[in-house]
């Protein structure tokens, strides 16, 4: 009864707080439930956290499924960053009660830590369920302190439905708990005082949370939510101590043992600890006067107002599923070539926009103008290295329905980019002097690839471009290792996957990005120089569909005619790997996220004379 007793005064307390007008006779008919022959539930959530959007439609359908058999659903924010009119949103959006328990004292009477976590109640308050709604979601650990995202293309076990049908007829349920997987409550209790006040907010959190999180983590911006003042930070203390610390934020996912990169991300050892032991200390707020100087955001990247942009048409992304890759062709009609020194691609919804890639397609890609740029000719073979001689025919049938992919921009992504806009990547802005080339007659094959986060919208997209007004002296081109010769086999755990890419002028390497799909595992970049040399330029041990980066060379590295950069790759095909469609499947190329890629990315200036740097 101690619990019945928990709930009812939440209900009475919270409901006046509820974030749908909740009336006495319907606190009534809750509470009746208790007392009735029919379960409850009581699902935690939160308006940022994406797990929590993730899991909303499924819950709002289960309380839609469910109704009819007189099971009751509650949804519970304890997040006290979410607002009151937050939570009336998102109540009007889904039709289900949503309580807000601000101080977090119903979280705390049930124990509760995650956003996700649910619990069913019988008629007499007895918890017979605790935890997932189901196994879609999550995150898995490669290593200690190797965590990322995963997620399934079906659930395998639906537990909270499972738990409410065992109820239903009277059995037992099998599955009591099952682990959740959303965002870290935090709960601090409200009569403990912190333990040091020698760590505050504005003066040892807020300068980290400006140089390494604000850049998506603000209003606006391509993050779930914003951390930019100490009430929503303190919101998400202990989910922020627990991603930095697991190393999922700030996302980067190279060795630290081999290379250096320009944009790395990343805290010390000591900044990590600093943000746990502020959390461990209740997060103090401390003397605003001690804040930083609050950052502000230019949304022109600094260089002005833009000198083209093309906007897209609008589209309707639905909740859930996954979306085909969307193509759209504009010709922009300019009169000239342009020369584009900075680009930005830019969504209404970021959150839902998972990369854009353009190609460019041309009349007539064999012919080159006096002033244009030297750059290497798609050849059609060199996607099918890997394979014998004898097995060409073979593998270009195999992939013929893609042949029409590979023609555009002269091999589409597997000849590499014209410009990308790729989750958690930063704008292009190139250095003085460095361009990208655009031809007057050229068509921008825009790629578009969308990844629902449990809430319909509407999205549109944009390619903001700046010109210089002449041909800088180098300019900088994308181009790519990749190959279509693979066939991973059934539950393969560790298939390898190379390709190489010849060198036919001096070069001046400037980025590496892998990209791979589901599967995908490691990936490594070697160079090989004439003289035998090897050298590893970029390792990255767990590759992140998610966080697909693209690696600035601290120092770009000049590398002379003839040499091979090697890229190889590892995939993961087995049950271990969550992110798996269907382990039982042999995997071959594809363009869509249920089949693979093995594209390595990279961007050199060609004909770059060796300096004194290089």
């Amino acid at each position: 009864m101690k619990r019945i007793c928990a709930i009812a005064l939440a209900a009475f307390v919270f409901s006046l707080k509820a974030a749908m007008p909740v009336s006495i006779e319907d606190i009534s008919g809750r509470l009746q439930s208790l007392t009735s022959d029919k379960p409850l539930v009581l699902a935690w959530t939160s308006t940022g956290c994406p797990m929590s959007k993730l899991y909303r439609p499924r819950l709002n359908k289960l309380a839609h499924d469910y109704k009819a058999k007189g099971v009751r659903v509650l949804l519970i924010s304890s997040s006290s960053q979410d607002t009151s009119s937050e939570l009336r949103e998102l109540a009007k959006s889904i039709g289900i009660p949503v309580i807000h328990d601000a101080d977090g004292r119903l979280a705390r009477s049930f124990g509760i830590s995650r956003t996700t976590e649910a619990v069913v109640l019988d008629k007499e308050g007895k918890e017979r369920y605790r935890g997932a709604v189901d196994d879609q979601y999550g995150f898995r650990e490669a290593s200690p302190g190797n965590v990322g995202a995963f997620r399934r293309q079906e659930p395998q076990q639906h537990y909270l439905r499972d738990a409410l049908e065992a109820i239903l007829v009277g059995k037992e349920v099998k599955v009591k708990t099952a682990k959740a997987y959303g965002c870290a409550l935090y709960l601090p209790d409200p009569g403990k005082v912190p333990a040091s006040m020698k760590l505050t907010f504005h003066q040892h959190i807020e300068p980290l949370l400006q140089q390494n999180c604000l850049e998506c983590h603000r209003k606006d911006g391509g993050g779930p939510f914003a951390l930019e003042t100490y009430k929503q930070v303190k919101g998400w203390a202990k989910m922020i101590a627990e991603v930095v610390e697991e190393k999922r934020m700030p996302p980067w996912n190279a060795d630290p043992k081999v290379g250096s990169f320009r944009n790395a991300r990343g805290l010390s050892t000591a900044e990590v600890q600093r943000i746990i032991d502020w959390v461990n200390a209740g997060a103090p707020q401390g003397n605003p006067a001690k804040a930083p100087p609050r950052l502000t955001w230019d949304t022109d990247l600094g260089l002005g107002k833009p000198d083209h942009v093309i906007k897209l048409p609008p589209f309707n992304v639905p909740a859930e599923g996954r979306i085909p890759y969307r193509y759209i062709r504009v010709k922009p009609d300019f009169n000239e070539n342009k020369w584009v020194r900075a680009a930005e691609f830019v969504s209404n919804t970021p959150e839902l926009v998972h990369h854009t890639l353009t190609f460019l397609d041309r009349p007539r890609w064999g012919r080159r103008e006096a002033n244009e740029p030297w750059m290497p000719r798609f050849n059609p073979i060199s996607v099918l290295q890997g394979a014998p001689r004898n097995e060409y025919g073979y593998w270009m049938r195999r992939n013929q329905k893609y042949f029409r992919d590979f023609m555009v921009g002269q091999g589409g992504g597997m000849n590499g980019y014209f410009l990308s806009g790729i989750v958690g990547d930063r704008p292009l802005v190139l250095p003085a002097g460095q361009t990208k080339f655009l031809p007057a007659d050229a068509s921008i094959m825009f790629q578009l690839h969308y990844q629902p986060n449990g809430q319909a919208k509407k999205s549109t997209s944009q390619l903001r471009l700046w010109f210089v007004d002449d041909r800088a002296h180098e300019v900088v081109d994308t181009r790519a290792v990749a190959t279509v010769v693979f066939k991973i086999p059934p539950r393969e755990a560790a298939y390898e996957v190379k390709a190489s890419y010849h060198f036919q002028r001096d070069a001046l390497l400037l980025a590496l990005q892998p990209h791979m799909h589901f599967r995908g595992k490691s990936f490594r970049y070697v160079a090989e120089l004439p003289n035998g040399r090897r050298e590893t330029l970029l390792h990255v041990p767990r590759f992140d569909f998610d966080w697909q980066h693209r690696y600035e060379l601290a120092e770009p590295k000049w590398l002379p005619r003839g040499t091979l950069l090697h890229a190889i790759g590892i995939y993961d095909n087995s049950n271990a790997n969550p992110d798996n469609p269907d382990p039982n499947q042999t995997v071959w190329f594809g363009l869509q996220s249920e089949e693979e890629m093995f594209i390595g990315f990279f961007e050199a200036i060609w004909n770059a004379p060796k300096s004194k740097k290089n």
